[in-house]
């Protein structure tokens, strides 16, 4: 089978002296609705492959042109093609993988779906760890359906526009300023969040308790890294912390008083002393 993932993927070699043969699998943030592969400050990057790491900076379907179970299918091949076929070829010596708050959420699904299939006679190659940066991971949780007062007090953005943004073609890079409306209109309005992601009730497969982390689930994650701020308007630091009580190999990092994304600021030393920590902890993940 041809490699599909290099129109997908931005790989970052690692320093030259310091490869650890190791490679970080990267999903960016946007609700599922928006963003880009390359989302992550130079800053950060320069961090990850200094200290050794091979970044693989992955797109992926987004939504509403692309249901959120059929993204995950993507996902899944691009990290067959990216990570998975290079570690059983000895190419790579293990992997992470890392999103920031919706590629937090996929990274987490994608560890579930490698985990359920892997058999014992044909394991696949399992993480080393996660690297969770503000996401969630159940979205039966009501943050994800009722509307968030952060973007009710915006400008509403009307149905009419919704419907003129969504083309009849996937869509796998969305930059902010050209689909960032939609995410307002998901979060402005009582579930239509999960509507425009493809979830409804009415099929098994597709309803937000079959995209949420059950408790076995977690109890079989790889070792957690979880960062999020208390200043969080998107996504309550409760989820973060909840997630990090409850898997069983886990360290949480709390900011305090920044937004969402807090290290999206790259001026605010917060954000690197995170990342520090963040590479401190894979470090010992071996």
């Amino acid at each position: 089978m041809a490699d599909t993932s290099a129109e997908l993927t931005t790989v970052v070699p690692p320093r030259a002296e310091a490869d650890r043969h190791i490679a970080v699998f990267y999903l960016h943030g946007g609700g599922m609705l928006y963003g880009e592969r390359d989302d992550l400050p130079a800053p950060y990057v320069r961090a990850l492959t200094g200290a050794g790491y091979t970044l693989v900076a992955a797109d992926y379907p987004l939504a509403p042109e692309c249901a959120l179970p059929d993204a995950l299918e993507s996902i899944y091949a691009t990290w067959e093609d990216a990570i998975a076929r290079r570690v059983e070829a000895g190419q790579l010596d293990g992997y992470f993988l890392f999103g920031r708050s919706a590629g937090a959420f996929l990274s987490l699904m994608l560890a579930r779906e490698i985990h359920r299939r892997s058999r014992d006679e044909d394991p696949l190659p399992q993480p080393l760890g996660i690297l969770s940066f503000y996401g969630y991971y159940d979205l039966t949780d009501r943050a994800f359906h009722d509307p968030a007062k952060a973007y009710v007090a915006l400008p509403a953005v009307a149905q009419s526009t919704v419907a003129g943004m969504i083309g009849d073609e996937p869509v796998t890079s969305g930059p902010k300023s050209l689909r960032y409306a939609l995410y307002v209109y998901a979060r402005q309005h009582e579930g239509a969040w999960l509507d425009l992601m493809g979830l409804d009730a009415s099929t098994p497969e597709r309803t937000p308790m079959a995209w949420s982390l059950t408790t076995e689930d977690i109890a079989a994650l790889p070792p957690l890294f979880v960062t999020a701020s208390s200043g969080d308007e998107d996504v309550p630091l409760r989820i973060s912390k909840t997630l990090a009580r409850l898997a069983p190999h886990a360290v949480m990092k709390t900011v305090y008083f920044l937004p969402h994304d807090f290290d999206r600021d790259v001026t605010d030393p917060a954000g690197m002393q995170v990342y520090q920590q963040a590479l401190a902890w894979m470090a010992q993940q071996r």
